[in-house]
């Protein structure tokens, strides 16, 4: 194949990559929309619940850094998490001063339950690879979020 065709080839597929990328990104927004209509959770509610359960205990700071919610919306939304018992607030023991959210477990059955269907899912689809392509896939969707982090920051940065 000349390298003009491989080019092109490499091009399409890269497209191919990218629009399946965002695909998904659609389908997961789908499943979070109906799995946050089980639970009364608004989309960007599931997202910080799940950035704290996955991440640990962190300070609303933290979130307002991880996740660009200003701090005022970021207010709101702890308190609608915290009001149905999905996370609490307590002060933080090094610096009193200071708030550290911690998500709760006692609801993360629901969760669990209502998203089974897309985990059983990928546990299908990854027995088909091997252990070598797995953490090629794995590297990829950490550099490919890194990505996004820094492109958020910078569309952030370059707003008017």
């Amino acid at each position: 194949m000349s390298t003009e065709k491989h080019q092109r080839a490499r091009g399409q597929e890269l497209r191919k990559l990218q629009n399946e990328l965002r695909r998904l990104t659609q389908q997961l927004h789908r499943l979070n929309d109906a799995v946050g209509s089980h639970v009364d959770l608004a989309p960007g509610d599931l997202e910080v619940l799940d950035m704290i359960g996955r991440d640990g205990p962190m300070s609303p700071r933290d979130i307002t850094t991880a996740t660009g919610i200003h701090p005022a919306t970021l207010t709101g939304l702890l308190d609608r998490l915290e009001k149905g018992g999905w996370l609490t607030r307590r002060a933080d023991p090094s610096d009193r001063r200071r708030v550290i959210v911690e998500a709760l477990t006692e609801r993360g059955g629901e969760l669990n339950r209502l998203y089974g269907p897309m985990s059983k899912a990928l546990t299908e689809i990854c027995a088909s690879y091997s252990d070598e392509e797995l953490r090629t896939i794995i590297s990829f969707l950490e550099q490919a979020a890194d990505a996004g982090t820094a492109a958020a920051a910078q569309s952030r940065d370059s707003a008017p």
